[in-house]
């Protein structure tokens, strides 16, 4: 690629105002006749009727009666069920939508659109990053084990020892501590390395990444996780990691870099979580080490299974890479997979980049294996495995990494040219279970591939705000200062997940989302099964039913320009409303909290321009919402969708193409590309 090299420091500026790829205003005629009331209907005949379902002006458009969306898309399904389905060839050119006589053949050539997902430079991002010079090498590791030509150890790789390489890795690591780095061009850098006789790859248990430090694994070089609960454990000797509880954070991450300055991971090599393997433990007879119906150990996504779905409970498995505070993160061509839990967690911290990385999970190899309930393993069981999620954290008392950030804000992030295929969101951005939390903003999300997961999700934590301080990096809505915001998404194919771009909170853990733009995407929903429901657009504050802690959704200023969905999905507009009637079904509660008097009514507040949908809608649910239609206009039948959903229509300016995503869908990059170009499921 020929992208802008060198540039140290992954730390940003304020992207809210950034340029990015831009496309104009308008539909063209071969899309629908640039009317206000072509513009806000189906092309191609009349649209999808409407039926209003009460008083609460929730109202449903379907095609298809059986055909219902859903607030929440967790794929919960039996895992044993096979929910494959055929999708159109990878590469294939979007159809186009019929116009409004029913040709699909335009009367006069248009010019194309924005061409999605082949940008190679981008100069409103910061210089991409590199890998460390030979004179910034402070140790050498070589590999002792070998794996097998399927990508997976040997079980006589952990026969003797769980995590044979733990100590000489953490060694280098602390020995090369550089806290004198201005930037990953200063680093010191730890280098993993092929050994004799094809030795290939390196088993450890949790480490630390100490500040201005780089570990580089070299292309051709796997470092594994260990799959012995025991070495996760908060506490040594105290069993608290592979077990199933009320809460989650019973393990240490494989890697984890706490209040550190100018970390990063990087090189062409793997690390690998090894989630579907049966577990181990240094503990003869260990009592805590979960077991199979057949006796057998279970995974750690037999755990997750277990814990999410059936005892609705949680796993505590590790997370492959933790980042808590500090500044400047890099991540950098590196590939991740077979994560247990969460892939990437950047919590609280000021600068994270993720440039030109691979996550993928599972890896053929496990998809050829089963899990306890005799399934085999795919991204629809492999639970919680999200790709990268910033978050903020909770107040903190010191912070050596970043001097004078203590409010636990996650800010200046950057995911570029990133390809994620996972079991959970292929990417959620989070701000917070409560007030105390900080804030989320400055996040960039540009020319990326998301397959297969649960989509570009902003929630459902997001109710961080530093009990309400003021910020002056944050611009306040209102008076009210958002818990997530400034978040800029461009340049996005997603291909086979089940949600597209989606933000999702509830009445527990939400606040202020404000100031989120989304602009020349390209989606491909995983196709409807009986138990799967894709939504390509998905905004809803009912994503799953809790007890009301006064936390309320607000959804505002949310844009979407230059946005093409290909195939037929479902989508979902709802604001947030305490006299809804969601609030009255199965697990909400109003608590000791109450309901409000008088009620919350927080609209959803988004514009959407040249929004495109190429096959009519399976549903549209919406419900209180302000829909504002943009000179651009939109393929959507947004009309009669209840008295509290406004819809307005700006004047129609020259008519412009819909985004270009004719060679936005192909196979993942790679050597697991021949597995991501099969048919999504």
């Amino acid at each position: 690629m020929a992208i802008p090299s060198s540039g140290n420091a992954p730390g940003f500026p304020e992207r809210a105002d950034a340029p990015r790829p831009r496309i104009a205003s308008t539909l063209p005629g071969v899309m629908c006749a640039m009317s206000a009331a072509l513009a806000l209907t189906a092309c191609g005949g009349a649209g999808p009727s409407a039926s209003s379902n009460g008083s609460n002006g929730n109202v449903e458009n379907s095609t298809s009666a059986s055909v219902a969306a859903s607030a929440s898309q967790s794929a919960d399904s039996s895992p044993a069920a096979s929910d494959a389905a055929a999708t159109p060839a990878s590469g294939t050119p979007a159809t186009p939508a019929s116009d409004a006589t029913g040709s699909t053949t335009p009367a006069t050539p248009t010019a194309a659109g924005f061409q999605v997902g082949t940008t190679t430079a981008d100069s409103a991002l910061p210089p991409e990053p590199t890998l460390p010079a030979a004179s910034q090498v402070c140790a050498t590791l070589n590999a002792n084990l070998t794996a097998q030509p399927n990508g997976l150890l040997p079980d006589s790789a952990d026969a003797a020892d769980t995590a044979p390489d733990t100590s000489r890795l953490q060694a280098a690591l602390t020995s090369c501590t550089n806290a004198a780095s201005t930037g990953i061009a200063t680093n010191k850098a730890v280098h993993l390395v092929a050994g004799p006789g094809g030795a290939n790859a390196f088993l450890s248990g949790p480490l630390n990444l100490p500040s201005g430090v780089t570990l580089w694994i070299d292309s051709g070089v796997t470092l594994y996780a260990s799959r012995d609960p025991r070495q996760y454990d908060k506490t040594k000797g105290t069993a608290s990691c592979g077990l199933i509880t009320a809460s989650d954070n019973g393990c240490n991450a494989l890697i984890t870099a706490a209040k550190t300055a100018n970390s990063a991971v990087m090189g062409d090599g793997v690390i690998d979580g090894r989630g579907g393997s049966p577990l181990v433990s240094s503990i003869a007879g260990d009592p805590a080490l979960l077991k199979r119906p057949d006796g057998s150990a279970m995974s750690w996504w037999d755990i997750g299974w277990q814990a999410n779905v059936v005892q609705n409970a949680s796993q505590n498995n590790p997370r492959l890479i933790q980042v808590n505070n500090g500044r400047n993160f890099t991540l950098y061509r590196i590939t991740l997979q077979n994560a247990p839990k969460f892939h990437v967690v950047p919590s609280g911290i000021d600068g994270f980049v993720a440039w030109g990385v691979k996550i993928f999970t599972p890896t053929a190899a496990y998809e050829a294996m089963t899990n306890y309930l005799g399934a085999p393993y795919s991204t629809l069981n492999a639970k919680n495995t999200d790709g990268i999620d910033p978050a903020s954290s909770g107040p903190i008392t010191s912070n050596p990494g970043n001097p004078g950030k203590l409010s636990g804000d996650a800010s200046n992030i950057l995911v570029a040219y990133t390809s994620i295929r996972t079991g959970d969101d292929n990417m959620a951005i989070k701000g917070g279970t409560g007030a105390v939390n900080g804030r989320t903003y400055n996040v960039t999300v540009a020319h990326s591939h998301f397959y297969e997961g649960h989509g570009m999700s902003i929630g459902s934590e997001s109710a961080g705000s530093d009990n309400g301080t003021a910020n002056t990096d944050v611009t306040a809505v209102d008076g009210t200062y958002p818990s997530v915001s400034n978040v800029n998404v461009y340049d996005l194919v997603m291909d086979g997940a089940d949600n597209g771009l989606r933000i999702k909170s509830d009445w527990s853990r939400s606040g202020l989302i404000a100031n989120i733009n989304y602009s020349n995407v390209c989606i491909r929903t995983a196709d409807p099964t009986a138990s799967l429901k894709p939504q390509a657009l998905i905004f809803s504050p009912y994503y799953s039913a809790t007890t009301n802690a006064g936390l309320y959704p607000n959804f505002r200023n949310i844009n979407l320009d230059g946005i093409r969905i290909v195939n037929a999905s479902g989508y979902t507009f709802q604001g947030f409303n305490t006299t809804s009637p969601i609030l009255a079904g199965k697990g909400w509660s109003a608590g000791a909290s109450g309901l409000p008097n008088p009620p919350v009514i927080n609209p959803l507040q988004i514009t959407l321009n040249n929004v495109v949908a190429d096959v009519a809608p399976l549903s549209i649910v919406a419900a209180d919402a302000q829909i504002a239609v943009g000179a651009g206009g939109t393929t959507l039948p947004l009309q009669g969708l209840g008295s509290s959903v406004t819809l307005t229509q700006s004047a129609s300016g020259a008519a412009n193409p819909p985004v270009d995503c004719s060679l936005a869908f192909v196979p993942f990059p790679g050597s697991l590309g021949a597995l991501a170009a099969r048919p999504v499921r």
